[in-house]
């Protein structure tokens, strides 16, 4: 942060120029005369000189807000560095859907501690376009999920195709849809649960024109229950009539936790691969990529 900022920074949250010099290992002239040079420069008085500190004045309110915004911003910086610098000595990041670490991610990733025993590793669960938001901005290396539409082109991601998939509904055991016709129009009479929902916040990955059909879908979707939690999620399943869509694929682990499969949507299919951003891997997030298509072939 540039010296004149900290300086400001600093008396604003000591509330007392000396102890501002303490802090900052400097002579307390030399902070009055630094502050009195901002002033100057700015043309508004910052600080109301009281006998036992300061305090902001109104202008010096909003100036403060303004560095701090600009203190977060360097610390984002700073820590995105180190991570750059961690992942460049075998540090990776990966993001994934719960469904696909409960499907192959998890194998994926026993495989790779054994061959990197050394690597660190950070592992972040979340929905598509909230790992797209932190892929785009550095903050996750790789992530697994679904193809995702209207990605904005300033983006430069490369998408590897894994396997299709089918969207099934579950249900509790005893639920009133079971073994009834024509299951589909009767669900309307019934709660949809959603399981880690994207959110709108972050659109800004998307084109203006992906944007709005995410809002659009996301309007006409009928959903009661929205949950960020699969373990949630199916608790509220059980003690409910929700019925709550998920990928086919884990079928046979919901049934091991008390779901049962209502309906197999055959028209809504889904692409599920892994996204990275274009350019050269590391060598252990190349080793953890080859390590989830072959777990997720298996």
């Amino acid at each position: 942060m540039d010296k004149q900022y900290r300086y400001f920074y600093e008396v604003a949250r000591q509330g007392s120029i000396k102890a501002a010099a303490d802090k900052l290992f400097i002579s307390q002239p030399s902070l009055t005369t630094a502050i009195k040079k901002l002033e100057d420069q700015l043309g508004a008085s910052l600080f109301i000189r009281r006998s036992k500190g300061v305090e902001l004045t109104e202008y010096g309110w909003v100036y403060f807000r303004y560095v701090q915004e600009i203190q977060e911003k360097h610390n984002v910086m700073i820590h995105q560095l180190s991570e750059m610098k961690l992942r460049s000595g075998g540090k990776v990041k990966l993001g994934v859907g719960e469904a696909w670490w409960e499907c192959f991610a998890a194998k994926a990733i026993n495989g790779f501690s054994q061959l990197y025993p050394a690597s660190s590793m950070h592992i972040e669960f979340g929905n598509g376009l909230s790992m797209l938001h932190h892929l785009v901005n550095d903050e996750i290396d790789l992530f697994v999920g679904h193809e995702i539409s209207g990605i904005n082109n300033r983006y430069r991601v490369r998408f590897i195709p894994l396997f299709q998939e089918q969207e099934a509904w579950y249900v509790r055991p005893d639920h009133p849809l079971l073994n009834q016709d024509d299951i589909e129009k009767k669900a309307s009479d019934y709660p949809l649960l959603k399981v880690t929902p994207d959110h709108a916040r972050h659109g800004d990955v998307l084109t203006e024109e992906g944007a709005e059909l995410f809002t659009v879908a996301a309007q006409e979707t009928r959903v009661i229950y929205e949950l960020d939690s699969l373990s949630a999620s199916i608790d509220m399943v059980k003690m409910s009539d929700a019925i709550m869509p998920y990928t086919c694929k884990m079928e046979s682990v919901l049934k091991e936790k008390g779901l049962i499969r209502l309906w197999l949507n055959k028209s809504q299919r889904g692409q599920v691969g892994i996204y990275t951003k274009v350019g050269t891997l590391t060598e252990p997030t190349a080793a953890l990529v080859d390590l989830i298509c072959k777990k997720a072939g298996e």
